[in-house]
């Protein structure tokens, strides 16, 4: 499988952004004042190594070839530097990032009860 080597990120499992919109939105209520913020997982991680991440995680024997993102056209420009400053969200509500390897292995898990 090809996948696109030269974009990095913080992978953002559901459960974690759920979890940190209702601290934020429970600490609102309490008074502290909104804003927008930055949220996304950790470690930053580009998109092959990723790809490779799942595919080990669920016991698959895919090869994973990493190519720039030049040979994978998309009708959207994509950012090689996708990494987001999260830390005035860690500053105002005590919301880290989370780590994307535990979200992974909750959701390979979840999958595999189906």
């Amino acid at each position: 499988m090809k996948v696109v080597a030269d974009q990095t990120g913080g992978p953002t499992p559901a459960a974690a952004i759920a979890d940190s919109l209702f601290i934020a939105a429970r600490s609102m209520a309490d008074g502290v004042p909104g804003g927008i913020h930055h949220f996304a997982g950790s470690p930053d991680v580009n998109w092959a190594d990723f790809a490779r991440a799942i595919m080990e995680g669920a016991h698959l024997n895919c090869k994973i070839h990493d190519i720039p993102s030049s040979d994978y056209p998309t009708p959207a420009q994509r950012p090689l530097n996708a990494r987001l400053d999260c830390k005035s969200l860690a500053a105002k509500f005590g919301i880290t990032r989370p780590d994307w390897h535990t979200g992974l292995n909750n959701v390979l898990k979840e999958l595999a009860a189906i």
